[in-house]
């Protein structure tokens, strides 16, 4: 048992740092539960991808939050009952994890231009196809651009990949047989008013915008609709909170490297201290005598 004040130190700030990490994988776990029953948001997301991504993450956040509690529950209990074998184990799969880590970033770094067109192909693919036809799909897109304020896939105002691309490319369009429109009421900034609306989704036969593509100049602009592209949206936010983003990150790495040093330093502790408590006791028990030299 450590005695020093050094050693309980230790000892508490490792059970202070895994009730953290406790909390943390619990959260971790009741979230990939969550959205792993949540089907009607896990379908919806999934359509607009076209893959079974969203359900590999949910899946991937399980198995995550279930580890996590498994590694804070040792490093729990090593700390307080002073196991080092617990604290071994502890050490060693948070020496895993954070390799991995390691890992999954430098691969992310490597192959983001295939992610970036993975992603792109796939929401050109199903807005292409599956808008207006498949209700989850629909839905999927409607919900993403009235959340991000986007229209389309990618771009800006003069993309023929953001607004443009209703008219130019999907099957949604050319199904229409009245009172055509040349984008949803979703890339509106008010569909709920009919004036707005009618400027704003360009009813074939008002014969207003966006009845012309781009290039749009100052003359047509539409205040009515959201003009950018989705996945430029997104990529937007995440450029705009990327400093957030890196404090978390840091901090998370931060947090392993801690938990790593704790679990060492406590380990040579109570080492150090189970050779004092043996090396002043006699083998029969009795305190052996002071050292003269």
């Amino acid at each position: 048992m450590v005695h020093s004040a050094c050693g309980r130190f230790l000892k508490y700030s490792m059970f202070f740092f895994n009730s953290i990490m406790l909390i943390a994988g619990c959260g971790l776990l009741g979230f990939g539960v969550w959205s792993r029953t949540n089907q009607v948001g896990l379908v919806r997301v999934s359509s607009v991808l076209g893959s079974d991504i969203v359900t590999t993450m949910s899946l991937i956040l399980i198995i995550a939050g279930g580890i996590v509690i498994l590694i804070s529950f040792l490093g729990c209990c090593g700390a307080i009952k002073e196991v080092r074998c617990m604290l071994v184990t502890f050490f060693l799969i948070l020496i895993l994890i954070f390799i991995g880590f390691i890992v999954c970033g430098i691969l992310g770094y490597i192959y983001r231009n295939k992610i970036e067109e993975f992603t792109l192909t796939s929401l050109k693919k199903t807005l292409t196809s599956s808008y207006g036809s498949n209700d989850d799909v629909t839905e999927g897109w409607d919900s993403m651009q009235q959340m991000f304020r986007c229209c389309g896939v990618s771009g800006n105002v003069n993309s023929t990949d953001s607004w443009a691309f209703y008219k130019s490319q999907t099957d949604w369009f050319s199904r229409q047989k009245s009172q055509i429109q040349y984008i949803p009421d979703s890339c509106c900034t008010d569909a709920s008013s009919t004036p707005n609306r009618t400027k704003c989704v360009g009813l074939k036969n008002k014969k207003k915008a966006p009845v012309k593509g781009p290039p749009v100049t100052p003359k047509i602009f539409n205040d009515q609709m959201f003009t950018q592209g989705c996945y430029t949206a997104l990529g937007g936010l995440l450029e705009n909170n990327i400093k957030i983003l890196s404090g978390v990150i840091i901090g998370v790495a931060a947090v392993m490297i801690l938990g790593m040093v704790f679990a060492v330093c406590l380990c040579k502790r109570i080492e150090d201290d189970e050779y004092c408590e043996e090396d002043y006791h006699s083998p029969y028990g009795e305190p052996s005598p002071p050292y003269s030299p």
